[in-house]
């Protein structure tokens, strides 16, 4: 993606002002240690200097009079503000310490206002703006991070069950539940292979298994549409994209809902269970089915949303619904290993494995991937233009709504994403109010 696809409004101070060109520098400062009859010298790093940023402003138009006295007001303010870079986004602490108005006599109703920033506290940041494909593959290291902690959580939960006698039941239960998931995910999800049924003593592999059988159930349920987004019209791109989502995301929860389901009756087990099975005995079996589908479902998320071709053509509300819906199966993931571990942590210096301290890092871990969401979601939704609500002045459509406010016929297409609720968008009548972006 090129930069002119994704300009800011340069602002300062919140005063915006349309910008012609920027010459951006920096310099670090060293230190010379020469040295007689020897060529050469050592140089010493002292740091980068302050960055100096350069800009030509342009105000013109009928009013740009009073604009541009509303700018240098702003400008003759004493102290460092928020400067937005039209390319590097928001900067935090740019101190004005030049400005220079010029007007010309061909020119009416148009002056260029060249003006000079300095970095007034240290590491300002330079390219401040996130894309959502630098977001999405964060999201993804977390991921791995999360499973890593998860695993170590779930050796040191399991170790007792390995060796003690007095857990016995409830090693069989483990065993059986996780060898009924496995059979199960055979024969109802194709593609699926698996490289160990036993849970107890290989957490690692059942995890990879499990991590294998929630992917291949995910990426049955999304259709071709995301790799052919230019072939359709971009409201059937969103209607298909958010029933795919959703699909997804039930056939995530059954899974997640499975182990609970077999213990209690509620699937038919194709294998035999103990007969009794309390829901205490196959709690790190279900909390680890939930943490894993959070996680897919975290990546199914960043796969869309990181995607710039499939996130263009959903609404806000559609990216809302994306990023709730994960945070969500990410809460529920987290108050279910804090439900089964948290009294541990009491315990920790009399307990023989390190699960009192082990569980919380999962716990920041997804609390991270929730936050990393959230962004993701943010950028994108804060890339476009404001979402305003205007009137139908009179009996009207879609495309000369488009060409009425915007100029442009072709943004129909957008007014129909960002308006679902039109069930007739050649039939508009006055009164109603529509969702549009604000330019």
């Amino acid at each position: 993606m090129s930069w002119n696809e994704s300009m800011l409004d340069a602002s300062f101070r919140g005063i915006t002002f349309d910008v012609i060109n920027t010459r951006d520098t920096f310099a670090r400062d060293v230190a010379q240690y020469e040295y007689p009859f020897v060529d050469g010298g050592d140089v010493e790093d002292l740091g980068r200097k302050p960055r100096n940023l350069r800009m030509t402003a342009l105000f013109w138009g009928d009013d740009y009079e009073s604009r541009l006295q509303a700018f240098l007001v702003e400008l003759d303010k004493k102290g460092s503000g928020e400067l937005i870079h039209p390319v590097f986004g928001s900067m935090p602490k740019m101190q004005l310490i030049e400005c220079q108005v010029s007007h010309e006599a061909e020119n009416v109703d148009y002056c260029v206002v060249e003006l000079v920033f300095i970095e007034a506290a240290t590491n300002v940041p330079f390219f401040g703006q996130e894309y959502p494909t630098a977001q999405a593959d964060a999201i993804f290291n977390k991921v791995q991070s999360a499973l890593d902690k998860e695993q170590t959580l779930l050796d040191n939960a399991l170790a007792p069950l390995r060796t003690s006698q007095r857990l016995m039941a409830k090693a069989k239960a483990l065993a059986a539940t996780s060898l009924n998931m496995i059979t199960i995910f055979r024969s109802d999800i194709t593609g699926f292979v698996s490289s160990t049924t036993d849970f107890i003593n290989y957490p690692g592999a059942y995890m990879a298994d499990l991590q294998s059988a929630l992917s291949l159930t995910s990426s049955n349920s999304a259709s071709s549409v995301r790799n052919n987004v230019g072939t359709y019209a971009s409201p059937q791109v969103a209607n298909i994209i958010v029933a795919d989502w959703n699909e997804g995301r039930n056939q995530l929860a059954t899974v997640a809902e499975l182990p609970a389901a077999l213990a209690s009756g509620e699937r038919t087990a194709p294998l035999p269970m103990p007969i009794i099975i309390t829901e205490g005995d196959i709690a790190e079996l279900v909390v680890l089915t939930y943490l894993q589908m959070s996680l897919q479902l975290a990546l199914d998320a960043a796969d869309l949303l990181g995607d710039e071709s499939v996130n263009a053509a959903l609404s806000p509300a559609d990216i809302e619904l994306v990023a709730n819906d994960t945070r969500q199966a990410l809460q529920n993931a987290i108050d279910k290993h804090r439900e089964l571990y948290e009294a541990t942590t009491q315990a920790v210096s009399a307990s023989t494995t390190d699960v009192g301290i082990t569980w919380q890092p999962v716990v920041n871990e997804l609390k991270e991937i929730a936050l990393s969401v959230q962004q993701l979601a943010a950028a994108i939704i804060t890339t476009r233009p404001p979402l305003i609500q205007r009137k139908v002045e009179s009996v009207s459509n879609l495309h000369l709504l488009a060409h009425l406010w915007y100029g442009d016929y072709a943004r129909a297409v957008e007014l129909v994403r960002l308006n679902p609720q039109i069930r007739n968008p050649n039939a508009l009548q006055p009164g109603d109010m529509l969702y549009a972006y604000a330019r």
